[in-house]
């Protein structure tokens, strides 16, 4: 296969790396690594922390710092010569250090995604812790140029990518709490008149109060522009068989 000047470029700079740090020896190019897994999960960190995300600068960094300490030393086993008999062989496979460090980021990241009702807050953020360790990894592996070129890849998704999606057709939904006087075919009355503004009714609850006079129904609604949200608890509050107990934006 024949390679373009460009990716030759890139090759030999990768192996010049490797080879300069090599010759550093133990423990400077473990250090190196090491420092390359902090600045690369940093630029990521940073992003969560303008973003005043819990897991920020300081988790995400000792995260990718974590995990490539743990590859470097995965690696310094294998490369120790364990005595034994001579009827059978003693090897160590690093590549099972990566899996124990991905399945415990992965509980990690499960304690960062947070449910309330309908809504799931979290998932970028364990998302990006996740990358966090696979940056590590791949920075105690000694593959420099695609521990930065990841990095500044994640950066990209997480910091212009939703600009993109700020302007992109999205369902925005609102859960609205509406109290009424209880009648025979109520709820599915109100149901009618909301949707015929042209809303989207996803979910439909009711709960009949004490007095068995009254009832609270629970909608959860789909809006194309969120000023339909505003609009919507206005109607409902002008409305004279509906009374509005709650709102809001999930």
């Amino acid at each position: 296969m024949v390679r373009s000047v460009g990716q030759i470029t890139m090759v030999d700079l990768d192996a010049q790396l490797r080879v300069w740090t090599a010759a550093w020896g133990m423990p400077w190019e473990g250090l190196a690594r090491l420092l390359l897994a902090a600045v690369a999960a940093g630029l990521v960190g940073l992003e969560r922390e303008i973003r005043g995300r819990q897991a920020g600068f300081r988790t995400t960094i000792l995260i990718s710092v974590g995990a490539a300490l743990a590859m470097i030393v995965s690696f310094s086993f294998a490369q120790q010569s364990w005595p034994h008999d001579g009827g059978f062989t003693v090897s160590v496979d690093p590549a099972h250090v990566a899996y124990g460090v991905m399945t415990g980021i992965g509980l990690l990241c499960a304690g960062a995604i947070i449910k309330e009702g309908a809504s799931v807050r979290g998932l970028t953020t364990a998302a990006g812790l996740w990358c966090a360790a696979a940056l590590g990894l791949a920075a105690g592996l000694g593959l420099y140029l695609l521990a930065l070129g990841a990095a500044l890849l994640v950066v990209i998704v997480l910091w212009l990518v939703q600009y993109a999606e700020f302007r992109l057709p999205r369902i925005k939904y609102a859960q609205i709490i509406i109290r009424r006087s209880w009648a025979p075919g109520c709820v599915s009355h109100t149901v009618e008149e909301l949707s015929a503004d042209g809303l989207r009714v996803a979910d439909v609850d009711f709960t009949r109060l004490e007095d068995i006079n009254s009832v609270d129904i629970d909608l959860r609604i789909g809006f194309s522009v969120r000023s339909r949200f505003f609009q919507l608890a206005q109607k409902i509050e002008a409305h004279p068989d509906l009374e509005l107990r709650a709102a809001r934006n999930l």
